[in-house]
């Protein structure tokens, strides 16, 4: 087994677990204006559940946290995740080993600006059946820029340790 070349980050704790949690809900809760009540129906708990997680008065369990990342998809859990030092991407990414990342990156951003035009399905609004249509490119396309950005935190971390 390889050892990880990484330095560690200070093991996670309650505190930070519920700091992390917190940070999930209140993003989420912004990107998608949603409020205890509706994020709660959306994951499947309790109004009660979401409001204690994000005033860090409980632990969400492992149910609610895999039901986040399925509902709102790979990195919204992130936070989460890099108390233990990773990140998530989408399942079957190819990150490091794509001959030609930009064009993952390119043919995303192609369906974006189609789906944009004035005379798409939806005008200039991504209507939800055409962000649909796009997310194989939209995944293999945050794939490579996760892949990116994991490469320049690797850096940072090698020039500059913790600090960063």
């Amino acid at each position: 087994m390889r050892s990880n070349v990484l330095q560690r980050k200070s093991r996670p704790t309650k505190k930070s677990y519920r700091a992390a949690v917190k940070r999930i809900i209140l993003a989420i809760q912004a990107d998608h204006d949603l409020n205890d009540e509706e994020l709660a129906e959306r994951l499947a708990c309790s109004a009660g559940t979401v409001a204690n997680a994000r005033k860090e008065q409980n632990n969400l369990d492992g149910v609610t946290l895999a039901s986040i990342e399925f509902e709102f998809g790979p990195g919204a859990i992130d936070p989460f995740m890099a108390l233990g030092n990773s990140r998530a991407v989408p399942e079957g990414a190819h990150c490091d080993s794509d001959p030609n990342p930009a064009l993952k990156v390119s043919e995303a951003l192609t369906a974006i600006i189609a789906s944009q035009l004035p005379n798409s399905h939806a005008g200039p609004e991504t209507s939800d059946k055409e962000a649909y249509d796009m997310i194989r490119q939209l995944r293999d396309g945050r794939g490579v820029l996760d892949g990116l950005i994991a490469k320049a935190e690797r850096h940072v971390r090698a020039t500059m340790g913790d600090a960063a």
